[in-house]
């Protein structure tokens, strides 16, 4: 049984080898379909990480009246918190405001000038409002709009970012589209090339495979050689892409942590999933393979 199966793998690399173009030919049509899959991934990683970084920006601020008591506001910080729309609510009390305003003109000495010319703190308390998706926004607002709230406050400051994050979702969607129109098509054509490679195997080896029959040699031993060379496209594909890979997440990288300004990194992510990623990159090539050529060899061999 070793000795067969030995000999099984021996007439599969020797027929790899035998017809060099025509594997390569093969193997590339497999790594363009792999690299496509790979960009949809890399790309619904980054566009994933753009809207989260979108939505993480984007809070509700209340400004209230100066005149407005601090356990008033806590009370209104207590309602939104028993909201199950709202993620957290962050208190800023009028001093803290005021210390922040200074802060944020101290460039300036006009404002700082008219600051000290002021007896008492002209800025009220505020609410820094986070929900939990952005949906929930614009039911916060339509809560804060009661009476014995909206008395309290003086201004409400909200950036919708719904208009960007949609933008976003329907680039990712048109993208994810036409990568996988492009992957199933390269798909295809594998399956066309690694039948005609099993076919031309076939042929060369016909006087070959006429005498295993002859000597007795089952239908699977004589198969199993062309199903092997299945195993050999698979994972050289795998290993190949995992080569082109890689250092494409590196060149990306530094720009992803530039533009989302956030500490997604997704040379991490393909290491921290990267049996999940290649392992089921390899089953799916190796099933294209192995049915591909089980198709072939069941057509075309006729001895």
């Amino acid at each position: 049984m070793f000795f067969a199966v030995l000999r099984i793998i021996k007439f599969a690399w020797h027929d790899f080898f035998r017809n060099f173009w025509l594997s390569f030919v093969t193997l590339t049509i497999l790594i363009l379909a792999l690299f496509s899959i790979n960009l949809l991934i890399m790309f619904n990683l980054i566009a994933d990480s753009a809207i989260q970084s979108i939505e993480n920006k984007i809070d509700i601020n209340v400004y209230f009246k100066p005149d407005i008591r601090e356990d008033q506001v806590q009370n209104v910080q207590r309602y939104l918190q028993s909201l199950v729309n709202v993620k957290e609510v962050n208190y800023i009390s009028r001093e803290h405001a005021f210390e922040n305003f200074k802060q944020r003109h101290q460039d300036n000495p006009k404002i700082i000038e008219s600051l000290k010319e002021i007896d008492d703190n002209p800025l009220g308390a505020s609410l820094i409002i986070k929900a939990n998706k952005t949906s929930d926004y614009p039911i916060i607002l339509e809560n804060l709009e009661d009476p014995q709230y909206d008395n309290l406050i003086e201004s409400k400051d909200f950036d919708d970012h719904r208009l960007v994050i949609n933008r976003i979702t329907g680039i990712t969607q048109k993208v994810n589209t036409g990568v996988i129109i492009i992957a199933l098509i390269f798909t295809l054509i594998s399956v066309l090339i690694i039948s005609n490679a099993i076919k031309m195997a076939i042929y060369t080896h016909r006087e070959e495979i006429m005498a295993m029959k002859l000597v007795g040699a089952t239908n699977w031993f004589v198969q199993a050689p062309f199903l092997f060379q299945s195993v050999i496209f698979a994972f050289l594909s795998v290993v190949i892409i995992i080569v082109i890979i890689y250092p494409l997440l590196g060149l990306i990288q530094p720009y992803i942590a530039v533009l989302l300004e956030n500490e997604f990194n997704i040379i991490n992510y393909f290491n921290n999933n990267f049996i999940t990623i290649f392992g089921f990159q390899f089953l799916g090539a190796l099933l294209i393979n192995l049915l591909s050529s089980y198709w072939a060899v069941n057509k075309y061999l006729d001895v």
